[in-house]
């Protein structure tokens, strides 16, 4: 295959893989119901939990968006190592920072729900499990510290989110991993494109922000037990 097909390919297979709508799966077959007219009608493991009132169903929801991200990439990456005889990928630069970008697109514009998905929070983790893993522990210790500054969590997803992707550019050449050839740039690019893919999905939630009608998360007062954590997180 030639480059440009390469792009293409990779971009149609994770597009595919991530548009699956596990979220909407589950909240359907436990309840019936149609998730997309539910809550923040969002198509992600915290709206399952205001669909069912179950932290189980959500985390398992969000357990199955993190594998399909991460499979929307894995199965690209499976191609290039090894190519079968049909299809023969090119080790090209960017092939899988094109994948990660495509499994965001197919989370948060789903072909199987008329592009009504998530906001891109899943992905991250399956984007990171298989380029970087270490990463996903800075995303973990910066995020709390971002939502006590912030406030938000729709804005401290982003803001750590970019954060990250700014550490990836300077990672010791002890973290990159020997079984992916992926430069710093190329991790970060993807993790740039989920943050700027996240930001076109929480449009409302910005608005909200700038007329003051966003709820703020109270975490170090959940962590006090002045309030419910599940509480905290659902605004």
């Amino acid at each position: 295959m030639g480059y440009l097909v390469d792009y293409v390919f990779v971009f149609f297979i994770a597009y595919i893989v991530g548009s699956i709508p596990f979220s909407w799966i589950i909240v359907k077959l436990k309840t019936g119901k149609d998730l997309r007219n539910i809550g923040s009608k969002n198509v992600g493991g915290r709206n399952v939990y205001r669909a069912t009132g179950s932290l189980k169903w959500a985390l398992f929801a969000g357990l199955l968006d993190v594998s399909r991200s991460f499979l929307a990439i894995f199965i690209p990456y499976i191609l290039i190592k090894h190519p079968v005889s049909f299809v023969g990928l090119t080790d090209g630069k960017f092939l899988l920072t094109v994948a990660g970008i495509a499994a965001v697109v197919g989370h948060n514009w789903p072909l199987f729900l008329g592009s009504h998905g998530g906001r891109g929070i899943t992905v991250i983790v399956g984007t990171m499990i298989l380029v970087n893993p270490a990463l996903i522990a800075v995303w973990l210790i910066l995020w709390p510290i971002v939502i006590i500054f912030v406030g938000y969590a729709a804005l401290t997803y982003i803001a750590t989110t970019l954060l990250v992707a700014t550490f990836a550019l300077f990672l010791p050449e002890i973290w990159l991993m020997p079984w992916i050839s992926m430069s710093r740039l190329e991790i970060a690019l993807i993790l740039y494109g989920i943050a700027f893919l996240m930001m076109t999905r929480q449009v409302d939630n910005i608005k909200k922000f700038r007329t003051g009608e966003l709820e703020k998360i109270k975490l170090l007062r959940a962590l006090k037990k002045e309030s419910k954590i599940s509480e905290e997180m659902l605004k």
